[in-house]
């Protein structure tokens, strides 16, 4: 901070101007935390450059904006199943300077659905909510993961959106902006979208690759789908109650916090899971989704059992339903489906399902139920993956980079279609540049042509001239 400005002054100032106006427009939760909390005041004062008179106006609109979205009443029953059992938009990671890093896979983000679109705004705004409440490392890293994208998962207004959120709303939050891969087809894209923002926002954000991105993001903690090391699986966001806000940083190389070494160990099998070992997928084209494959889990116990079942690569399954409890005897089924465009790494995924008994009746909610099991009463289940394309398998060790050639198809035909489109225009552009430079050069002959025509015909007439005054001379 700097020594120069009298923080606290500031403060005092901007509060106390922002309860002497009418206070009917904001939530009375709101109005409390302006009351009693500094760091609320001074985040305002920070994103304004210590103008006070900007600070309040920003700060005005943005409680105001809280009560008219319901920022306070948000609540799991608020977000859309498929975003919380499904996620693409998830914290995993911290960044070099210990900045939790929350990663948006920008290719499964359809903006036709206008439904789940709403309930990922909500989403957006607990989880930054969430962070903000947290007190603690409060500046996050937001990394856009471009990489497959096409013209059909750009949403202006979301993104409008979220600017809004990371700028006015929760004032400084975000420390860099990170886009990931980002296709040379979505450059005009995003000169655009650089256009809504502030001088100090675009400087936040960094256009990166696979190497540039280890400036801001170690290795070991970056998600193995951006080229790190990263293997630790990410949960629901509902489920685990942000985990990445409220947990220490890790102390495990793959990003996840160190557990129990019993969490491992086998001490009894409490379900019969059935593929033992392996899940099988079979597509016909590398791009298109698989049939459902079932985890069937019998409990062998003579009390209930409480599963969840977690995969390496949320991205790439519809996983349902997620969790829930097998009573004594009886059997469940959890269907499993190969989303489209992910054939091509799938079979470097792997599964795990964990189990634990249930002696006492579950009040509540499941999620909650989890969170307070012990590592040492956990077992787990682990399953590989392995996917056959038209008859042919494909193995954990294939080149990575065919990934990037089927990406774009994991958002449905439509997209399909849309990004052949664009590669057919594409293609004529590139037709045409080459006629037009054909044409050029013919004309260009043509000119050469005319040129030595036109010197050829005064050379004659010269000699023609010059011959008629020599004879005239004699």
């Amino acid at each position: 901070m700097d020594e120069s400005i009298d923080h606290e002054a500031l403060t005092l100032q901007l509060r106390k101007a922002f309860l002497q106006q009418n206070l009917e427009p904001f939530d009375s939760r709101d109005i409390s935390r302006v009351r009693n909390d500094d760091k609320i005041v001074l985040a305002y004062l920070k994103n304004s450059k210590y103008n006070t008179e900007k600070a309040f106006n920003i700060m005005t609109e943005s409680l105001k904006w809280r009560k008219s979205f319901g920022v306070n009443d948000i609540t799991k029953d608020s977000i859309h199943p498929e975003l919380l059992n499904d996620p693409y938009l998830y914290f995993k990671g911290y960044g070099k300077k210990g900045e939790p890093l929350l990663l948006w896979d920008v290719k499964r983000h359809k903006k036709s659905n206008t439904e789940i679109t709403a309930s990922l705004k909500k989403l957006l705004a607990l989880m930054l909510d969430k962070r903000e409440g947290a007190n603690q490392n409060r500046k996050i890293i937001m990394l856009f993961n471009m990489n497959g994208a096409g013209i059909g998962n750009i949403d202006y207004d979301f993104i409008k959106y979220l600017i809004s959120l990371l700028t006015e709303y929760y004032p400084d939050i975000i420390d860099h902006l990170l886009i990931f891969e980002m296709p040379r087809l979505l450059t005009a894209a995003w000169a655009v979208i650089k256009n809504m923002l502030d001088e100090d926002s675009r400087d936040a954000i960094k256009f990166v690759n696979k190497s540039e991105v280890l400036d801001y993001v170690d290795k070991e903690q970056l998600p193995v789908s951006l080229g790190g090391s990263n293997k630790s699986l990410p949960s629901s966001v509902m489920e685990n109650d942000f985990q990445s806000i409220t947990e220490k940083k890790p102390n495990h190389t793959d990003g996840t916090v160190k557990p129990s070494k019993a969490v491992y160990q086998e001490k009894m099998q409490l379900l019969q899971i059935s593929p033992a070992d392996t899940l099988a997928f079979t597509v016909q084209q590398s791009n298109s989704e698989s049939a459902p494959q079932v985890i069937r889990m019998q409990n062998l116990k003579e009390v209930a059992v409480a599963y969840k079942v977690k995969t390496t690569a949320p991205e790439h399954y519809r996983v349902k339903p997620t969790v829930g409890v097998i009573e004594p005897g009886q059997a469940l089924e959890v269907s499993v489906q190969l989303t489209p465009g992910s054939a091509v790494t799938a079979s470097r995924d792997r599964f795990l399902v964990q189990s634990t008994l249930v002696n006492n009746p579950i009040k509540g909610d499941i999620t909650d139920f989890w969170r307070g099991i012990e590592p040492g009463k956990v077992i787990e289940h682990r399953l590989k993956c392995k996917v056959t394309v038209n008859g042919s398998p494909i193995d954990d060790k294939h080149d990575g980079v065919a990934n990037n050639i089927y990406a774009s198809s994991s958002n449905g035909d439509r997209l399909a279609q849309l990004d052949a489109k664009l590669n057919a225009i594409q293609e004529t552009v590139l037709s045409t540049q080459k006629q037009v430079k054909s044409i050029l050069i013919i004309i260009q002959l043509m000119v050469v042509v005319f040129l030595c025509y036109t010197g050829y015909i005064l050379y004659q007439e010269y000699l023609l001239l010059q011959e008629s005054t020599d004879k005239t001379e004699l």
